[in-house]
């Protein structure tokens, strides 16, 4: 089961915006907004986050098994 995915990026304003308005049209809200680290969620549904890299360089899109 997933509880949440935290996913970072450089430009955390714009990335807000972005998923603001993903989360209005699944219904969900911003259940914590600290500036440097935004969480959306919906009671009983995984959540998404988004903070800056935790090694401070740039984003990057990555996967690992």
């Amino acid at each position: 089961m997933i509880g949440y995915v935290t996913l970072g990026t450089n430009d955390i304003a714009k990335a807000a915006a972005f998923y603001d308005a993903i989360a209005a049209e699944l219904g969900m809200a911003r259940t914590m907004d600290f500036g440097s680290f935004i969480a959306w969620g919906k009671d009983g549904a995984p959540g998404v986050a988004l903070t800056r890299p935790f090694d401070g360089q740039a984003d990057a899109v990555a996967a690992r098994a």
